[in-house]
């Protein structure tokens, strides 16, 4: 089953909406410090997650678009896509922000570091320095 299909399911529509944006050029994670990974087994997308501009702060950078697979989750692919791009981040901003939409997704960014900090379009946030 298609990635965005199976996020469909679990009542995710933000992995059908990265296609989109990509498809219209409203986002294509190429501006400074941008960036959007895929994780693959056997030919078949399993995970995505990336990186682009805080909307409230444009020296800091977000993650978003972060899903994991439901068969993948718990083998530490998630984490390996947020340990490289925030790797990736470092070069260009002191803080990465995250909006945890669920109480799953909480803990996996708190188990990253992020510490929760209500903003305008954030949960959470990572100090990199």
């Amino acid at each position: 089953m298609p990635l965005a299909e199976a996020a469909r399911q679990e009542g995710y529509s933000h992995i059908l909406r990265i296609a989109e944006e990509w498809s219209s050029g409203i986002n294509r994670f190429e501006r400074r410090g941008e960036s959007l990974l895929g994780a693959h087994d056997q030919g078949l997308l399993i995970a995505v997650g990336g990186m682009t501009l805080e909307p409230s702060r444009g020296d800091w950078l977000r993650m978003r678009r972060f899903y994991v697979s439901r068969q993948y989750r718990g083998g530490g692919i998630g984490r390996r896509l947020a340990e490289y791009l925030l790797e990736h981040a470092r070069s260009f901003t002191p803080v990465v922000t995250v909006h945890a939409g669920s109480d799953d997704a909480t803990s996996f960014w708190q188990a990253m570091g992020f510490l929760p900090l209500t903003g305008e379009t954030y949960t959470h946030t990572l100090r990199l320095t």
